[in-house]
């Protein structure tokens, strides 16, 4: 580190260490994938500031992969060295102080883990969030105002707000005062939050405890107020700012559960700007730079337009605004800004009670504006407000000062818009005559009619299965195939509805008492992988696959699956749901209904149940599954997601026979 930077943290920090040698401790021997390494050194150095001293270090991955990363001081002569492993397997380190001879070297396992990576663009259509090594991820974010990290809001109500969010399905909190206190009267005064700038070790130790316990509930953090905030006590030199994110990186960056908001809010606000855009392009080159771990980048920008979208450092866009009931206007305004490869955040645009800007909105505009957004590809920012954005439950974070009719109608727009195969799809306003349409490679259409009374969509020639969700009240209802020329008029007026357009290909039959059938030959959202004899489907931790059946004969149809379970092995990825026309399994005792079932290692045939619920009853666990097929006809049988990499290459069914077929 230059001496001029020293210099100032020498001001800053004012601890004396002294140079000897490097001493390791708490070396760990296995961390989870996706959680933190950590080990701690001492380095006692001449009476100056530490940060004359760097600790530089070299991770190697399982596969190779080469990581430049450093550690940070963290008082008491103490140095800590952080790193969030991507990969299963042995990896290996070293580390050296500057001007030292000695180095620190070592290795740990990283092991399995239930948790997930970083957000990420979804590999396989970017315009979505995913997690890394993960799934899909449908933000459900909540603003809370400038209290959730001070140390005088007491615990055990902090805990209280927490486990409110999650029963109502938040997995995201939109925190103002994060990184630095935005002390101002009706913001972040008052609130001791961590002061992390000028730099002070215990500060940072105070942010990570509440971090951490976001980490523990698997929620994620966006600093609304940003590195550098609009009323906050950000470094002021390029210089100072620039060893600030240095320093915060370091410590921060291993965490899985943040997104760098670089930002905020509106750094170029149009006569009250707080940065220029050269200063965040600065910013935003310093944390391409620092960070290893790659957190997705982004700036919190004014009402209009993303003025940083062209800009190759950008993870994702967020947008303030527009602020109105004018749905059309809104879903404009989304899909002129949306990169076609990155996601989108709508951050401030839907803040019920928030009186700067905002309408007055009903149940049914935050219903009907959650879901435009959501059919334009965005992610939805909530708010819960009396004024302000640090006001009414926002500033209190009490359970008992939540509307939650507010928070129920966001829920039910959210809930019903995770029943699509939303990740798989893209907007296409183009393709219907009113509404919003999103469409995934012309095999499923969906389109949210809201106010309009019918909708005319151009599909590819074909038939179509015909569902509608109704996000008012989460009411699911078929209605009979129809072809690529058809009118869809919605059910009634007053429902918020979504009609969901699935190809139907033809139907499977039924011969000599037996059902069998490849199951990469349905519809659905399962993912088609390559096998040593052929294809087969793999659950990719969410979305089903459908075929149609048509049964000659009543009766019960025992049901076989040719499965492979995932490679975590052991009791896990091991099991998958069925149904036919909606209906459940019976299981052996004629009477329990089993969600689906299981099958434990490589490809085999299995008939073993799953469920219901999470244990099998021990009468049952053995023997064999079936549906009842009451009379003759055509029925829609359905995989659905219950453990991820699960794996179904063939399935059969034979009428009265419950004997397992033998093994290929």
């Amino acid at each position: 580190m230059p001496k001029t930077v020293a210099a100032l943290f020498a001001a800053q920090m004012l601890v004396a260490v002294w140079i000897e040698n490097s001493l390791a401790q708490n070396v760990p021997a296995e961390v989870p994938q996706w959680q933190r390494f950590e080990l701690s050194l001492t380095h006692d150095s001449a009476p100056i500031s530490p940060l004359d001293v760097s600790l530089d270090a070299e991770f190697v991955s399982p596969d190779g992969r080469r990581f430049q990363w450093r550690g940070f001081y963290d008082d008491d002569n103490t140095w800590r060295l952080r790193f969030m492993p991507d990969m299963v397997g042995t990896w290996s380190f070293q580390a050296q102080f500057t001007g030292d001879d000695q180095t620190t070297s070592g290795k740990f396992m990283c092991g399995e883990s239930d948790s997930s990576g970083p957000l990420c663009a979804l590999p396989e259509n970017p315009i979505w969030f995913g997690r890394r090594g993960g799934d899909r991820f449908l933000m459900r974010s909540l603003h809370c105002g400038d209290r959730f990290f001070a140390e005088n809001w007491a615990h055990d109500e902090r805990s209280r707000f927490l486990d409110w969010a999650q029963q109502h399905g938040y997995n995201t909190l939109s925190i103002a005062s994060c990184f630095l206190n935005r002390s101002v009267a009706g913001r972040g005064e008052g609130w001791n939050t961590p002061k992390l700038w000028p730099i002070k070790p215990s500060e940072y130790r105070k942010l990570e405890a509440l971090l951490d316990e976001l980490d523990r509930r698997d929620m994620v953090l966006f600093p609304f107020a940003g590195l550098l905030g609009r009323n906050s006590n950000f470094p002021a030199s390029p210089l100072e700012r620039r060893a600030f994110v240095r320093y915060l990186i370091s410590r921060l960056a291993p965490y899985r559960n943040i997104v760098w908001n670089l930002a905020g809010p509106e750094p170029l606000l149009r006569r009250k700007p707080f940065l220029t855009f050269q200063e965040v392009q600065e910013l935003a080159g310093w944390v391409v730079e620092d960070d290893v771990f790659r957190h997705l980048r982004t700036v919190h920008n004014a009402t209009g337009d993303d003025a940083f979208r062209a800009e190759a450092w950008q993870s994702f866009g967020t947008l303030q605004g527009p602020k109105t009931t004018d749905r059309q206007r809104l879903a404009n305004n989304l899909l002129r800004n949306h990169h076609p490869s990155r996601p989108l955040y709508a951050q401030e645009t839907l803040w019920p009670g928030n009186t700067v800007g905002h309408p007055r909105y009903t149940d049914r505009d935050i219903r009907r504006n959650a879901l435009v957004a959501l059919f334009c590809a965005t992610m939805v920012n909530f708010g819960d407000m009396d004024g302000n954005s640090s006001s009414g439950f926002a500033e209190s974070l009490n359970p008992d000062d939540a509307n939650e009719r507010r928070h129920t109608m966001i829920r039910l727009a959210w809930d019903a818009f995770d029943q699509l195969p939303w990740h798989r799809m893209r907007p296409r306003p183009d393709l219907c005559s009113a509404g919003h349409c999103l469409v995934d490679s012309q095999t499923t259409y969906a389109v949210f009619l809201d106010d309009a009374p019918k909708t005319k969509i151009k599909m590819a020639p074909g038939r179509y299965s015909v569902q509608w969700i109704n996000a008012a009240t989460g009411e699911n209802r078929s209605a009979a195939e129809v072809d690529e020329n058809a009118t869809f008029v919605r059910p009634d007026a007053d429902g918020d509805w979504i009609v969901v357009l699935s190809r139907v290909k033809a139907a499977i039959i039924e011969q000599d008492d037996m059902v069998q059938f490849e199951a990469e030959n349905g519809i659905g959202e399962w993912t088609v992988v390559d096998t040593p004899s052929g294809q087969a489907i793999r659950d990719p931790g969410g979305g089903r696959h459908r075929y149609q059946i048509q049964f000659r004969r009543s009766g019960r149809y025992y049901v076989f699956l040719y499965a492979k379970q995932g490679p975590r092995g052991r009791d896990k990825e091991n099991d998958v749901l069925l149904s036919l026309n909606g209906e459940r399994l019976f299981a052996s005792d004629d009477k329990t209904r089993p969600d689906g079932m299981r099958s434990y290692g490589d490809w085999k045939w299995t008939k073993l149940p799953k469920g219901p619920g999470f244990h099998t009853p021990q009468s049952i666990k053995q023997d064999g599954v079936y549906f009842r097929v009451d009379q003759p006809g055509t029925y829609t049988f359905e995989i659905a997601h219950r453990s991820k990499n699960f794996e179904i290459d063939r399935v059969l069914m034979k009428l009265d026979d419950p004997e397992l077929p033998a093994s290929d």
